[in-house]
């Protein structure tokens, strides 16, 4: 009966799990039992339902409600799909508080908040726009969405193009290179992307051993030691070739003192983390930001050791020590910082966690 009870408790709390979720990083939650997977998403919730939001009077209104009706964790997360839904200033958390006020059983609940996400949106049409994914085992898929009448007109041209007997889907592949190869309207641009190659590798790949060397780069992707080759002969990494000096426990080297990184700077921290170091982020180097461990602001210095590159979203989390307002809760994320040579997030809980994708072991600091 101790454990049905438990079992009981543990179901009625949602609010009261995710005011714990709300103060401690999702890699603290896990410390105490919790699936990462799970922990995320409990972290997300805690920050939409009890963050800053746009309608204090109605959030606090709405989470004393759900706190009263001991609605669980999933219901409030099928409550927060349906809201988040919606993008107009005020209307998520509307929805919320209705959600949260409707009387019924999951079921029910999910049966209305799909109703209500359709009769506010009206049929929305998809909005056109580029799609790219995160390379994956050196595949990445980009995804076009535009009018049917322009991509079904490029889809003929491509059937025009290829003609061999061989799935459509491959057919149209190599049509798509041919098109674009023959000059279909592209720019062939100076490849500025950094590589990170270690000093093995490097005499290696200058010996033309290099076929098996797998190297990373900051856009996201990885690259043979022939690849680089062919790519600078042919030009493509431009008339410049930088080389940058990392110590084993320092990271980079070579000081400099002013506020905003140099483009020499830059280099550097691409090439120690060809992605945001954030544990389980996969955003290519060339798409970060560039971080002062310290905060400048903090008397941070703007010299190689105290940088790294950190995604937007990221960046804007760590925790430098912010304050903001008399009553302003910031969430805890915890903050990036340097331990023993690498870059590594720093957790409210004390735990020093590693960034896990491929590329994350692929800097200079691991070619040390």
């Amino acid at each position: 009966m101790e454990l049905l009870q438990a079992i009981k408790l543990y179901f009625s709390q949602g609010i009261g799990i995710l005011r714990i979720a709300y103060e401690h990083s999702p890699y603290d939650l896990e410390s105490f039992g919790i699936v990462l997977p799970k922990a995320k998403e409990y972290a997300k919730l805690a920050d939409a339902l009890l963050g800053p939001a746009d309608s204090p009077r109605l959030q606090h209104e709405s989470i004393a409600l759900a706190e009263q009706r001991q609605l669980s964790l999933d219901h409030l997360i099928m409550v927060n799909r349906h809201a988040k839904k919606l993008k107009q200033r005020g209307a998520a958390w509307k929805l919320r508080a209705e959600l949260i006020a409707h009387e019924g059983s999951y079921k029910e609940v999910n049966a209305y908040g799909n109703r209500r996400v359709k009769e506010i949106q009206g049929e929305k049409p998809k909005e056109p726009g580029v799609k790219v994914s995160q390379a994956k085992n050196g595949m990445v898929t980009m995804t076009v969405t535009d009018t049917q009448r322009r991509i079904t007109d490029f889809t003929k041209t491509l059937d025009a193009i290829e003609t061999t007997e061989q799935p459509r889907k491959k057919a149209l592949l190599e049509a798509f290179w041919k098109h674009i190869d023959s000059g279909g309207g592209l720019l062939q641009p100076e490849y500025r992307t950094v590589i990170a190659i270690g000093l093995d590798q490097s005499a290696t790949i200058v010996r033309g051993e290099g076929n098996e060397s797998i190297i990373g780069a900051s856009d996201g992707t990885t690259m043979t030691g022939a690849e680089i080759v062919n790519a600078a002969i042919s030009g493509a990494l431009g008339d410049k070739i930088y080389a940058g000096l990392f110590h084993p426990t320092a990271g980079p080297v070579n000081l400099y003192e002013t506020r905003f990184a140099s483009f020499k700077q830059r280099i550097l921290a691409k090439a120690e983390n060809l992605v945001c170091p954030w544990p389980d982020c996969g955003v290519p180097a060339d798409r970060c930001q560039v971080h002062h461990l310290d905060a400048h602001k903090n008397g941070g210095q703007t010299n190689p050791s105290n940088l790294s590159t950190l995604c937007a979203y990221h960046n804007g989390v760590n925790d430098d020590g912010d304050v903001q307002g008399k009553n302003f809760t910031k969430p805890k994320r915890g903050r990036m910082v340097r331990h023993r040579g690498k870059v590594k997030l720093l957790t409210p809980g004390g735990r020093l966690v590693d960034n896990t994708h491929d590329l994350s072991t692929m800097g200079a600091m691991d070619l040390i």
